[in-house]
C-alpha cells in the first residue's frame, strides 16, 4: 500500500492520478513508496514549478510526470537498480521527452542524489555507491558545438554525452571547466582496466583546462575514450613506458580519427598530447628528480616546436648535424638546432626540414647528405645550402642523362673542346658547369646578391665532391662569383624613430610589453645587435664600477661563435637589463629548459605556457608598428629590426663628423672598422663628409683624372703605383713630365683602379696620416696632406660606388 502523505502542490485529482501511475509500475513496494515521497519533496516540486505547464486541453503536467515515471519504473524495480548503468539508460530516454527533457534531467539527478535520505533505502552498497559517486549524476548533457562540421557516427553519439551507455562508474572521469560564461562539469569516458593509465589521464584532465586556456571539445572526449586504443598495443604500466614511439603512434591514430568524424575541424591531437607528455614529464621529475624525456631527439621543448608536429605526421627524423659518426640513413631530416652550436640564437629557432627525396639521383642524394652532415654552417645557412643544391643536383642529373641519350644516338659528337673540356660524358662535366653558371647569371628572377650566394654555395659543394667525380680545379675556378654593389643599411631618421618609440611605449600594457620596449631601447642605444641582446643570459652583468656610472656585461657576439665577449655599458643600460631580469623572474622560476638561463623569455600562450624566446614577438611587434605608421604616412619607410643596428652606427659616425668623438673612439663604440661601416651601415648621402672626418682631410673638389672601373677591365693591364691601380696606356704619357712619383700615376687620365683596391687606399691613408702627424716641418706636413687629399678622393669615389651612388 502506497503511503498517501501529500503537499499543496498537487490537486487531489492529480494526487490520485499519480498514485495510480506509481501503483502500475513493476517496481517493488519500497521503490513505489520512495518515488511517491520524493515527488512530495520541496526540491522536486520546485523543479516542476520552473516548468510552465500551459495547455488548451488536458493536464500537461500529469502527462509529463506519467512519462517520466514510466521510464523510472522500467529500470528501477528494487534498491539495487540504483546504479550508474541505469542512470545512463534513464538519462538518454528522458532526453527524448521534448520540451520536458530538461526538467526530467533535473528530476532524475535530484532523485539519485537524495535517495539515501529516505528510510526505505537500507542496502549499504547502494548507500555507499551514492555517497561516492553522487557528483557524477549531473542534471545536464554535454552539448556538441559546430555540429555541421561533424560526421555524427554511432561512436560519436555514444561518447558525446556525460552518460555513456554500457560504461562503468569506475571508467568515468569528471572534469570541471568553464563554458558559456559559467563553470560546468563534464563526465569523460575512459574504458580501461589499467589503473595506472586511468590514474594519470584522470589527474592530467583535471588540470588540463587550467593549463591550456582552451575549452573541452568533442575531440578531447574522443581522445580520452580512445586513449588506450591509441597506444596500439604498447603496454603502459609505468612512466618509462611512454616514449617517442608512443607519442608518434598516438598522434597518427588521433589524427586519423579526427579526419573521419571532423574533417573540417581543427586538429586538437597534437596540443593535447604535447601537454600530456609534458605533464607526465613533470610528474616523473617530481618523483625521481630527473626528466623522463631528456634525449636530444625527444624532449619537452621539442614537443612544443611548431615544426615537430609536421615532422611526426610526415615521417621526418630528428637530426643533429654535428658531423660525428655517420649521417642518418633517413631521406627526410628534421634538422634541430643544438644550443651549443647555435651562436647568439636561443633554442630551436632555425630548425628546418630537409627532404632528400627531392634529389632524384640516389647517389647524388647520399652525396648531399654527406655534405650537409659535415658542413660547419649555421642552421639557417645549412638549409640555404640544401635548398640551392637540390636544384643544382637535379639539373646535373638531367644534363647527364640528356648527354647519354644524345651520344648514344650520335657517337661522333664525342669530340674534345678547348673551352668545354673533355668529351667524356660524366656528371658535373665542364660543359654542364658552364651551362648552369650561365643559367644563373641570366635568370631574371634572381638579383645579383641571390646569384652570387648560389654560386658561392655551389663552389663549396663542388670542392666537397671534387675527388669523387674528378672535377678539375680549373672547372671550379671557372664557376666564378660575380661582383655586386652593396647597398648598405637603412638608418632610421631621428624623427621616424621618435614616432616608432612613442608607438611602442603606447602599447606597453603588460610586463611582456615592457620587456619588448627594453629590447628596443638597448638595440638603439648600445653596440649590440638585437639578436645579441635577445641572447643575453641572466648572469650577463659581470660588474659595476665603483663610481656607479658604468658596468661590464658578457655576451655572445654574432662573430664570436660560442665564446663570450665583454662590453662596457652605461649604468642606464645596466639598469634596463636589471629591470628585464625582474620582469621575467616569474617566468624564469617556472622554466626548466635550456632557455631558463636567458633574460628575454616569455610564456607560450597556446601550449602549456611553455617558456620560449621573445625574439619572434619583438620582430612581429616592431614590423607591425612600422607598417602601421608607414601606412599612415607618418614615417618614411617600413623599417626592420636590423635597421636599428644601422641607426646606432650611423649616429656614432655622425658624432665623428661633428667632432664630438675621434675615429679611434668610434671603432670601439660600434665594434666596426671604417670599411665595414661604410660598406654595410652608413647613410649613403654622407660619403664625402665621412671620409673627410675619418682621415681629417679635405677631399678635392676637382674631378679625378683617373677612373674607377670593373675588375674585368684591368685583368690584362700592367700594375702601377705599387699596386694601387693599372695603366690603360700602351706607353707612359707622362714620362717626360717632372712630377713627384707619389703623385704621378694617380693624377694621370690613363690611371684605372677598382673598388676591390679600396683596402690599399685605406692602408695608404693610414700611413700618410701617421707620417703627417710625425712631420717636423710645414713642407713635409703639406706633402702628406696633398697625398691624403688625392688618395681620399679616390677612396670617397670607391665608397660611393660600393654604396650604390653610381657617380662614375
Amino acid at each position: 500500500m502506497i503511503k498517501t502523505k501529500t503537499n499543496d502542490y498537487y490537486t487531489d485529482i492529480e494526487n490520485e492520478t499519480i498514485i495510480s501511475i506509481i501503483a502500475s509500475l513493476e517496481s517493488d513496494l519500497q521503490i513505489k513508496n520512495l518515488i511517491w515521497e520524493w515527488l512530495q519533496t520541496k526540491d522536486t516540486c520546485d523543479i516542476l514549478m520552473k516548468r510552465k505547464f500551459k495547455a488548451k486541453r488536458g493536464n500537461l503536467k500529469l502527462l509529463y510526470i506519467k512519462k517520466f515515471l514510466l521510464i523510472i519504473g522500467k529500470y528501477i524495480r528494487s534498491q539495487e537498480d540504483f546504479n550508474w548503468e541505469n542512470y545512463c539508460f534513464i538519462f538518454h530516454e528522458i532526453s527524448k521527452l521534448g520540451n520536458f527533457s530538461q526538467t526530467s534531467r533535473e528530476m532524475i539527478s535530484n532523485l539519485y542524489q537524495n535517495i539515501i535520505s529516505f528510510d526505505v533505502i537500507k542496502n549499504p552498497e547502494v548507500k555507499l555507491f551514492i555517497v561516492n559517486y553522487r557528483n557524477l549524476f549531473l542534471p545536464y548533457e554535454f552539448e556538441l558545438r559546430s555540429k555541421k562540421k561533424l560526421n555524427i557516427t554511432p561512436f560519436i553519439e555514444r561518447i558525446s554525452t556525460n552518460f555513456p551507455i554500457n560504461s562503468k562508474v569506475g571508467q568515468i572521469i569528471q572534469i570541471g571547466y568553464y563554458a558559456h560564461n559559467k563553470f560546468m562539469y563534464g563526465n569523460f569516458f575512459m574504458p580501461t582496466d589499467n589503473k595506472f593509465l586511468f590514474s594519470i589521464v584522470k589527474s592530467f584532465l583535471e588540470i588540463f583546462d587550467q593549463q591550456s586556456g582552451f575549452k573541452f571539445t568533442i575531440q578531447h572526449r574522443v581522445m580520452t575514450t580512445l586513449f588506450e586504443d591509441s597506444l596500439s598495443g604498447y603496454k603502459i604500466n609505468r612512466f618509462e613506458d611512454f616514449n617517442e614511439k608512443t607519442f608518434k603512434e598516438q598522434l597518427i591514430y588521433f589524427n586519423r580519427m579526427n579526419d573521419e568524424y571532423n574533417p573540417l575541424g581543427r586538429r586538437e591531437a597534437y596540443p593535447f598530447l604535447s601537454m600530456f607528455y609534458r605533464y607526465i614529464d613533470d610528474m616523473y621529475l617530481e618523483e625521481t628528480g630527473e626528466r623522463l624525456f631528456n634525449s636530444f631527439f625527444f624532449n619537452r621543448d621539442l614537443f612544443t616546436h611548431n615544426l615537430y608536429q609536421k615532422s611526426l605526421e610526415e615521417g621526418y627524423e630528428v637530426v643533429n648535424t654535428n658531423g660525428i659518426g655517420d649521417y642518418s640513413e633517413s631521406d627526410k631530416w628534421f634538422v634541430v638546432a643544438d644550443l651549443n652550436k647555435s651562436g647568439t640564437h636561443i633554442g630551436n629557432i632555425n630548425n628546418s626540414f630537409m627532404n632528400f627525396e627531392k634529389v632524384h639521383n640516389i647517389e647524388f642524394r647520399e652525396d648531399l647528405k654527406d655534405y650537409i652532415w659535415k658542413s660547419d654552417l649555421t642552421y639557417r645557412g645549412t638549409y640555404n645550402h640544401f635548398y640551392v643544391l637540390v636544384d643544382f643536383l637535379n639539373q646535373a642529373e638531367m644534363y647527364y642523362q640528356d648527354e647519354m641519350k644524345v651520344l648514344t644516338l650520335k657517337p661522333s659528337l664525342t669530340v674534345s673542346d678547348k673551352l668545354l673540356g673533355s668529351s667524356e660524358v660524366k656528371p658535373f662535366s665542364n660543359r654542364f658547369l658552364i651551362f648552369y653558371h650561365a643559367s644563373l647569371i641570366s635568370n631574371e628572377k634572381y638579383n645579383d646578391k641571390t646569384t652570387k650566394s648560389r654560386i658561392v654555395i655551389i663552389r663549396s659543394y663542388l670542392k666537397h665532391i671534387q675527388r669523387k667525380y674528378s672535377i678539375t680545379m680549373l672547372s671550379i675556378d671557372q664557376f666564378s662569383s660575380i661582383q655586386i654593389e652593396n647597398k648598405g643599411g637603412i638608418p632610421i631618421p631621428s624623427e621616424d624613430f621618435t614616432k616608432i618609440q612613442k608607438e611602442f611605449t603606447r602599447r606597453v600594457k603588460t610586463k611582456e610589453d615592457e620587456i619588448l620596449l627594453i629590447v628596443l631601447q638597448l638595440s638603439i642605444e648600445t653596440k649590440l645587435r638585437h639578436g645579441e641582446i635577445l641572447g643575453l643570459e641572466r648572469d650577463c652583468i659581470v660588474s659595476i664600477d665603483d663610481s656607479g656610472e658604468f658596468g661590464t656585461i658578457k655576451y655572445y657576439s654574432k662573430t664570436s661563435g660560442r665564446k663570450y665577449k665583454t662590453e662596457v655599458f652605461m649604468i642606464e643600460h645596466i639598469r634596463l637589463i636589471e629591470r628585464a631580469l625582474k620582469l621575467t623572474q616569474a617566468i624564469y622560476e617556472k622554466a626548466d629548459s635550456p632557455l631558463k638561463k636567458y633574460i628575454f623569455i616569455c610564456s607560450h600562450y597556446y601550449l602549456d605556457n611553455k617558456v620560449i624566446r621573445i625574439k619572434g614577438r619583438f620582430i612581429r611587434l616592431f614590423t607591425e608598428v612600422c607598417k602601421n605608421l608607414y601606412d599612415q604616412e607618418k614615417i618614411r619607410s617600413q623599417y626592420s629590426p636590423n635597421n636599428l643596428r644601422d641607426t646606432y652606427i650611423e649616429r656614432a659616425w655622425q658624432m665623428v663628423e661633428d667632432g664630438l668623438i675621434s675615429t679611434l673612439e668610434v671603432g670601439v663604440i660600434t665594434g666596426n672598422t671604417a670599411g665595414v661601416a661604410a660598406k654595410h651601415y652608413r647613410d649613403r648621402e654622407n660619403t664625402k663628409r665621412y671620409v673627410e672626418a675619418l682621415y681629417e682631410v679635405s677631399i678635392l673638389e676637382d674631378e679625378l683624372q683617373g677612373e674607377i672601373v670593373d675588375i674585368e677591365s684591368v685583368k690584362d693591364l700592367p700594375p702601377v703605383q705599387d699596386g694601387a691601380g693599372n695603366c690603360a696606356s700602351e706607353a707612359c704619357i707622362k714620362v717626360e713630365l717632372e712630377e713627384d712619383s707619389f703623385y704621378k700615376c694617380l693624377t694621370c687620365k690613363k690611371f684605372v683602379t677598382t673598388v676591390e683596391r679600396s683596402y690599399y687606399f685605406e692602408e695608404k691613408m693610414k700611413v700618410y696620416k701617421k707620417n703627417k702627424e710625425k712631420a717636423t716641418s710645414v713642407a713635409e706636413r703639406n706633402f702628406y696632406s696633398g697625398l691624403m687629399e688625392l688618395y681620399g678622393s679616390y677612396l670617397a669615389k670607391m665608397y660611393s660606388i660600393m654604396e650604390g651612388e653610381n657617380e662614375h
